[in-house]
């Protein structure tokens, strides 16, 4: 059986074969100096834990030409096996269930206002109907023989009196059958916006619009490691999960949210509960990707 040094002698070699110094490879995998030598060394005791010196030999392989696979496959016994963990969040960070956002679409938002119309032409349409057959009173007599019974006499003044009341009724039903002007459509609602600035490798950096909460869920239908961290660089998710598991967890109120996948081809990232959509990369690997979010609120200026 290999020895445990043979691991990080072989990686040497190859990080040497393609002129890297350690600095030079520390910039390429992101991963401390020190790390890398403990690599290097043998010595997985000196790194973070079992899951992080799994993804560091990983991307150290990756950076050197080396299939990762290949690799854990060939020293399976050797290396720590990870362990599915996941951290305490900040105090600060709010776990909690993704909330579904309901849109009201532009044709529901003016059926109210269509109603109001209706309701206030058809009132018009009777008052004019009413005003263009007056033929009777509410007595059932018509006028017509009221004015013709010569027993009464009506004075001028109340005629008079009625005549202007009859003008009055007149410019009164002319207003009533203006039709009003429609009340102006809501503003419509914006909705959230991804916008893809860069992308260096495997690493990808975006910016997500329009957004009054971060809420996060993964889904995943096959085998990848993941860590998620917020704008403060603090571990907010960790581990390695498998077909069927799902997590969730709200980050609203944070600035930036870093996502670092094993495998893109297995896991299904929703932002309040939008697929977010993968880009276009061509790494070593093609589905390990290092995606960096930036965050701009609504009610931010």
């Amino acid at each position: 059986m290999l020895r445990l040094s043979e691991l990080g002698s072989r990686l040497k070699a190859a990080r040497e074969d393609k002129g890297y110094s350690l600095e030079e490879l520390q910039t390429i995998t992101k991963i401390q100096k020190r790390y890398l030598q403990a690599i290097e060394e043998g010595e997985f005791s000196r790194l973070p834990g079992d899951f992080y010196a799994r993804a560091f030999v990983k991307s150290y392989a990756d950076a050197v030409g080396i299939p990762s696979e290949v690799l854990f496959e060939e020293h399976r016994d050797e290396l720590p096996q990870a362990k599915k963990e996941q951290v305490d969040l900040p105090p600060r960070v709010k776990r909690s269930n993704p909330k579904v956002v309901k849109k009201k679409s532009k044709v529901a938002s003016i059926i109210p206002t269509l109603i109001a119309i209706i309701f206030v032409l058809a009132i018009a349409f009777g008052i004019w109907y009413f005003t263009q057959n007056p033929e009777s009173n509410s007595s059932g007599i018509s006028r017509e023989d009221q004015q013709s019974d010569g027993e009464f006499d009506i004075p001028p003044d109340v005629l008079d009196d009625n005549e202007n009341n009859e003008e009055n009724e007149d410019n009164e039903n002319n207003n009533e059958e203006e039709e009003p002007e429609p009340e102006p459509e809501p503003e419509p609602e914006l909705e959230q916006t991804f916008e893809l600035d860069r992308t260096e490798g495997y690493y990808s950096y975006f910016t997500l619009s329009n957004v009054d909460a971060l809420e996060i869920l993964m889904e995943f239908t096959g085998r990848s490691w993941v860590a998620v961290l917020n704008d403060e660089n603090e571990t907010v998710v960790t581990g390695e999960y498998t077909d069927g598991d799902e997590i969730d967890f709200d980050l609203t109120g944070e600035e930036q949210v870093i996502f670092n996948l094993g495998s893109t081809s297995t896991v299904d990232i929703y932002i309040n509960d939008e697929l977010f959509e993968y880009p276009d990369v061509s790494p070593l690997d093609e589905n390990r990707q290092y995606i960096t979010i930036d965050i701009e609120y609504l009610d931010e200026d």
